[in-house]
């Protein structure tokens, strides 16, 4: 987060007052300068095209927002209104965008409102709100809120009073139910109407409803050590096709393939991919390891996985990647390892046939070549929180 400095206030002062004329008025300059009038306006939107990126801000100064970037040329091309902490995904034709956000009547305090806000149209502009029974407010995670393959349903994670999901049905625009789901958190969709839940026993809760309509949930096998290496709540999965990427702190991948009854292959290595030892979390132990603040992107198409990697200890899983590793997750095997110019804390990955990878530090997005690691352009952002690309 960036925070105001006094170097700062002075130095912006200086800028309004050399800006609007008054040092020279001070100074004996008798010239007025020729003011222009405002008018309003909105530039219309021209809708997005395969390479274009969404990250919400989470900048201490800036106002939170959603900002849209072609990744074509780096540049914004539009920004449409969140609350802080918001979470946001597409409907898969990237005509409608949903926003899980909260509100509170008096800024930080008053009635709370929690709802889904609905953008669309040419300008992106506010279609409608649906209100939420309540929301996880939290550092921006990326499984906190997802649609399903259809955008049919929308699935918004909610700690009021206990861990439940809000399941809303998006074509009528109203509530359907609240599912409780004890010791469980996030939510991965699946199939036409059904999610998991990763659960602090190391298993899934898996909910789906049942030939009246209702849902049950029921608890699959454990399959990561909650204790020793837990997997990572920023794990990827593929909600076309189910497939589920479960990353653990030590680098380990747990392919699960979600449904009413999931299916789990067995795990393999980031580290030995690439030949190397596998990490463990004993003290000491330095190597490479995944790390960031949204560290992995995959691209189902070609069976690839981009991964943040950093060295370091055990249990430094927040700290940025100095390199981005790809990954073919058939034959569990290092392609490619990128440097990143600066370290960076958020990946993601376009999913057409020329597709673009994106590095983000906290100020600085770069577009690169995913498959010669080249950086084609980059720009300065303010500090993101989430981020979603065409596809994902």
């Amino acid at each position: 987060m960036k925070r105001l400095t006094g170097n700062r206030v002075v130095s912006g002062l200086a800028a309004v007052l050399l800006s609007g004329g008054w040092l020279g008025a001070f100074a004996g300059n008798a010239a007025s300068p020729v003011l222009q009038s405002e008018t309003a306006g909105v530039t219309p939107f021209k809708g997005l095209m395969p390479h274009e990126l969404a990250y919400s801000a989470m900048d201490a100064i800036a106002h939170p927002g959603i900002r849209i970037l072609d990744g074509d040329t780096a540049q914004l091309v539009a920004t449409v209104f969140s609350s802080e902490y918001a979470n946001f995904a597409w409907a898969p034709d990237y005509k409608t965008l949903y926003v899980s956000e909260t509100y509170w009547a008096l800024g930080n305090r008053g009635k709370r409102e929690d709802v889904l806000s609905i953008y669309g149209g040419p300008n992106l502009s506010n279609q409608g709100e649906i209100t939420l029974p309540g929301r996880l407010i939290s550092d921006p995670k990326t499984h906190t809120f997802a649609l399903s393959a259809d955008a049919h349903y929308g699935y918004d994670y909610s700690f009021q009073p206990a861990p439940s999901v809000s399941v809303i049905d998006l074509k009528q625009r109203k509530l359907v139910t609240s599912v409780e789901i004890p010791g469980c958190g996030l939510v991965f969709p699946f199939g036409e109407r059904g999610f998991a839940s990763l659960c602090a026993d190391g298993s899934l809760a898996v909910a789906d409803v049942d030939g009246r309509g209702k849902y049950v949930v029921h608890r699959a096998e454990r399959f990561f050590d909650i204790m020793n290496d837990p997997v990572m709540d920023e794990s990827v999965a593929d909600t076309r096709s189910g497939l589920a990427l479960f990353i653990t702190y030590n680098g380990w991948v747990h392919p699960v393939h979600l449904a009413d009854h999931p299916t789990f292959d067995k795990p393999w290595s980031i580290q030995q991919a690439a030949q190397l030892s596998a990490a463990t979390s004993q003290v000491g132990a330095v190597t490479w390891r995944p790390g960031g603040q949204i560290f992995a992107a995959y691209q189902p198409s070609t069976a690839r996985l981009f991964v943040l990697m950093h060295e370091g200890h055990p249990w430094t899983n927040e700290q940025a990647g100095t390199e981005i590793w790809v990954l073919d997750t058939q034959q569990h095997r290092l392609l490619h390892r990128w440097e990143v110019p600066e370290s960076a804390l958020l990946v993601a990955v376009t999913q057409d046939a020329q597709p673009l990878l994106f590095a983000l530090s906290e100020d600085w997005l770069w577009v690169m070549d995913p498959d010669s690691g080249a950086v084609l352009r980059a720009t300065q952002i303010v500090a993101p929180g989430l981020v979603e690309v065409r596809g994902e």
